[in-house]
């Protein structure tokens, strides 16, 4: 058993959540109302995504934890900068 146990650590209370949420629900809301300075888009989205996505996996989050999860998610979708999404051949 020479350290390679992959069993899943634990996740951390919904308590310790609402600080965060409160944080990425300020930034996503700044970054998709366009007052971002240098333009609309000038943060990364991926990279606000995937702090919001570490929330699901480190926290056992409650239904409106999930919900308020969920919303910033959809909100950075739906305001992805056109140039990331991928064009078809006409």
């Amino acid at each position: 058993m020479g350290g390679t146990d992959r069993r899943p650590t634990a996740r951390r209370p919904a308590t310790l959540v609402d600080g965060q949420l409160r944080h990425l629900e300020s930034v996503v809301e700044y970054v998709t109302r366009g007052d971002a300075s240098g333009g609309l888009h000038s943060l990364d989205h991926g990279y606000w995504e995937k702090r919001i996505r570490a929330l699901e996996e480190t926290y056992e989050l409650i239904a409106a934890q999930r919900q308020r999860v969920t919303k910033l998610l959809e909100r950075l979708a739906s305001d992805a900068p056109i140039a990331l999404k991928p064009r078809t051949a006409a």
